[in-house]
């Protein structure tokens, strides 16, 4: 049987919040488990993950979003720009983070 990792050990590896970990196994960006069904504890196979960072290393293109880690469904389903107001509309990013204004 393959060694199994819990959402926290994720988080440390990714250097990310555990937050991040379950919303992204929830929407389907970071490949994941349920152990037991739906509302069973999340776990990841280490060889699913290492597969899911190779992919989006080889998917990276400077300047493009991460194919990887962004989310499909709001883009497929948008398919327009944010509405002015919104957290993501008119905001410059330099360095990878929001300018300030």
């Amino acid at each position: 049987m393959a060694e199994l990792i819990r959402p926290g050990e994720v988080a440390k590896d990714l250097a990310v919040s555990r937050t991040w970990v379950y919303d992204a196994a929830n929407a389907g960006r970071i490949p994941s488990i349920r152990i037991g069904g739906e509302q069973g504890p999340l776990r990841f196979v280490p060889e699913d993950l290492d597969r899911w960072i190779d992919e989006a290393r080889k998917a990276w293109r400077p300047g493009g979003p991460s194919v990887a880690t962004r989310n499909p469904c709001e883009e497929a389903l948008s398919g327009e720009r944010p509405p002015a107001g919104s957290r993501r509309a008119g905001r410059a990013v330099a360095g990878g983070r929001a300018a300030r204004r």
